[in-house]
């Protein structure tokens, strides 16, 4: 018979040579909860929380308590059966007879136990409920404990696991189960929980994401033997005092220190004069006190990047948060910004911040192993132990103060997957800015959409930028967020009055939203490019012509195939020319490998790049990478028809650093599109990559125009082609043609929108059960249109 204390007894984890019992790994838990409230969960969000428990008081202690009970299910026999030898070693007699059952029916053809995810919830709703909580607190609380593997049960299931005596252990280790968690409420310095007024506690389904999130973030530090190694006390008061110090520790090494940026423009550059769009951002976001939406639309050239960095800083600051996530919308992008921002950084002599850099192929990331947790699912394999591997290698960049990275990281936040709520509250105290929102299509749209709402629910400050918005999409972003943020309907949220100024910086919070025009620098200020039309026959000659004087062009086609036909035919025309009168030849896409990638853009910046040293001819061949992000600058280029804020992002690529006249007129041509009586031919499988309907609008609007002019016409054009049917007229002729393709649109936007819906979260206000989060969960690679 064993003469250890039954509450000592249960074991939480074991391997060779050793175990660590229940009681400890929960006293390991609560002391990491407590010290992550504040740098895991944002100001609205964590206020929430605590506003919850502040009946009970000690609303930080109680928290990390509830943190700590995640894993009551393994008090069980259904759990403690996985390893019969240990206890019946460390149980009494009494307990023989139930963990020699649950081995039997194991034993019948694989596992069949339920889950100890719920059993807790099982029971922690029962034990809520005893100590005179309302239904829906102990239901929502419980929940978020027994959803720390990353998916919320449902009533289903936990009627289920009620109905599964022999895997629970009845009314005798329900007994032994709720003098665990008052053992473990003494062990923390904390009264019976029994004799408090829990009838007053409220949870939002906001505070239980941030509950959620809490708990499996401290169970997956807590199971890092590295920091906890197996002990097995006598006296869990000594050994609480032993967390304690572990848990300090722990979290000390993630580096989750607040970034505290200087919220100036010029503390922030100071080698840099504001810009007009800057000083508009700078002067709307001081001050602020709430959380707050800013989109900031201006042409390239115009800083877009530092304003964004100097409206994060001045937020971080107003609102006590802990940094910012920078979603960028490709990988590449992501590289550029995370060196800009490595930069900031060493230029503002911080050297206790790191920008981290989060995608698939951050290589220097993924092999981060330091940090992963090592004993998360050692005997239960619903601990997930590869999730929390991926996150503390692959994610864990969501958690410190400073991330910057692909779109996908946060849209993923939005999808109702696995431990998606580990994601939201991460960047929930976080500015988060979003670069490029124009190069969205309806999918990522519908998806950040709905991110938005959450962002805006947990009160998450975001940053916008883009070259352009069509007003209606810049109404639907703003309406997204406060819909959040008001908890409301997107349709509820005050009105967004039009405007046409442009550049433009729009600002929103808990009020009616403001919209502000800003003026252009001297590079913009009255910046017009000459459109010319160019048969796809000729752009090789084209090419040849633009550089046969000197200077650097860019090519960019739509489809790899035709981007590496013009490469091809361009090298053959090239190797014929006298060797002083060859250019310099380029080619890059999306399909190279990552390093041979990374290779070709550091080429190109140190040629085309700001303070680049251009060589006497080059031309460069690409497909559309080289539309974000890259900051490089060409004397002319041709590219292939694409949507008419594809076209004016293309454009900025032109005369980017200088306007100087010696450089020659700046000259936009246009190739991949035929006209033909019925209407516009474009090259085939375009439609795979932008709406024909688009693309005919686009063609429309631009077919006759000799110039564009990118001081004053950008958000005109846009308007029209994303605006009402009637705002473009059909040219004669094209009527058939037109028809099919505006039927077509509508039909691909309901799919992608419908496939979309497929996808992401509830609204934040129609929520009534947690469950609702992740049934039906799906996968977080769907975050585009495959």
């Amino acid at each position: 018979m064993s003469a250890i204390p039954t509450s000592l007894a249960p074991w939480a984890k074991a391997a060779k040579g050793g175990h660590h019992p229940l009681i400890c790994h929960a006293l390991d838990t609560a002391a990491v909860a407590e010290r992550l409230i504040e740098p895991l969960i944002g100001p609205r969000c964590r206020s929430e929380l605590r506003a919850a428990f502040e009946p009970i008081g000690e609303p930080d202690a109680w928290i990390a308590l509830l943190c700590s009970l995640h894993d009551l299910g393994k008090f069980s026999p259904t759990f403690q059966g996985l390893n019969v030898e240990l206890a019946l070693a460390r149980f009494d007699e009494s307990t023989a007879a139930d963990l020699k059952a649950v081995r039997k029916q194991s034993g019948l053809g694989g596992r069949v136990d339920t889950p100890h995810g719920l059993v807790t919830a099982m029971h922690m709703k029962d034990l809520l409920l005893r100590w005179d909580a309302s239904m829906d607190t102990a239901e929502t609380i419980a929940v978020a404990l027994g959803g720390h593997h990353g998916y919320f049960p449902d009533g289903a299931a936990l009627r289920q696991a009620r109905r599964e005596i022999n895997n629970h252990g009845g009314q005798t280790w329900e007994g032994w189960r709720d003098a665990f968690v008052r053992e473990v409420a003494a062990a923390r310095g904390l009264p019976d929980p029994e004799g408090l007024p829990w009838w007053n506690v409220h949870m939002s389904a906001a505070a239980a994401v941030g509950l959620a999130a809490l708990t499996t973030v401290s169970d997956w530090i807590a199971s890092d033997t590295r920091g906890f190694a197996y002990a097995d006390p006598s006296d869990p008061v000594t050994y609480a005092e032993e967390a304690d110090r572990q848990a300090a520790a722990a979290v000390e090494a993630l580096e989750l220190r607040p970034w505290s940026p200087p919220a100036s423009f010029a503390a922030l550059f100071p080698k840099k004069s504001p810009r007009p769009v800057q000083a508009v951002v700078e002067r709307l976001t001081a001050d602020r006190h709430e959380p707050s939406l800013v989109i900031v639309e201006a042409p390239t050239g115009e800083g877009k990047s530092k304003a964004a960095l100097q409206a994060t800083a001045a937020l971080i600051g107003d609102l006590d948060l802990t940094g910012a996530y920078v979603a960028m919308p490709t990988q590449a992008t992501s590289n550029q910004m995370h060196r800009e921002l490595e930069e900031l950084l060493e230029n503002l002599g911080d050297d206790r911040t790191k920008a981290r850099l989060i995608h698939s192929n951050a290589g220097e990331y993924l092999a981060e192993l330091n940090l992963a947790p090592t004993d998360v699912g050692r005997d239960d394999p619903d601990d997930s132990d590869v999730q929390a591997q991926e996150w503390f290698t692959r994610k864990k960049s969501l958690l410190i103060p400073l991330g910057v990275g692909t779109v996908d990281q946060a849209l993923k936040a939005a999808i109702r997957s696995g431990h998606f709520f580990v994601r939201l509250t991460a960047l929930a105290g976080k500015v988060v800015v979003i670069d490029e929102v124009h190069a969205y299509d309806v999918y990522m749209s519908t998806l950040l959409d709905r991110l938005l709402a959450w962002l805006g629910r947990l009160g998450t400050s975001v940053v916008m930028l883009s070259a352009t918005l069509p007003s209606e999409r810049r109404s639907e972003l703003v309406s997204a967020w406060q819909s959040g943020l008001l908890r409301c309907l997107p349709k509820e949220t005050p009105r967004l009055e039009p405007f046409t100024g442009y550049p433009r910086v729009t600002l929103a919070g808990t009020g009616k939203p403001v919209v502000e025009a800003a003026g252009l620098s001297e590079l913009n200020a009255g910046r017009k490019l000459r459109l010319t039309h160019v048969g796809d026959d000729d752009v090789v000659g084209w090419a040849l012509d633009q550089v046969a004087d000197g200077g650097c062009v860019a090519v960019m086609h739509n489809l790899v195939r035709r981007a590496v036909a013009t490469h091809t035919a361009l090298e053959e025309r090239i190797a014929k020319l006298p060797p002083e009168e060859r250019p310099r030849l380029i080619a890059i896409n999306g399909q190279l490998p990552v390093g041979a990638r990374h290779a070709i853009e550091t080429e190109l910046k140190a040629a085309v790049g700001k303070d680049g040293k251009r060589p006497p001819r080059m031309i460069v061949v690409s497909t559309s990478v080289l539309e974000q992000g890259l900051d490089l600058d060409f004397d002319a280029m041709l590219t292939d028809l694409a949507p008419v804020d594809n076209l004016i992002q293309r454009a900025g690529r032109v005369h980017r650093f200088s306007t100087d006249p010696s450089r020659g007129e700046a000259v936009l041509a246009i190739t991949g599109v035929d006209d033909t009586d019925e209407g516009p031919r474009f090259p085939r499988y375009l439609n795979t990559v932008y709406a024909p309907m688009t693309l005919m609008r686009t063609w429309a609007l631009l077919r006759e125009r000799t110039t564009l002019d990118l001081s004053a016409e950008v958000s005109t054009l846009v308007d029209a082609v994303y605006g009402p049917a009637e705002a473009i007229v059909c040219p004669t002729g094209w009527e058939g043609s037109w028809q099919v393709a505006a039927e077509k649109l509508a039909a691909q936007r309901r799919k992608s929108e419908h496939d979309a819906r497929l996808m992401y979260l509830p609204h934040p206000i129609t929520v009534t059960h947690l469950g609702e989060l992740t049934t039906r969960g799906k996968s977080t690679r769907q975050t585009r249109k495959r």
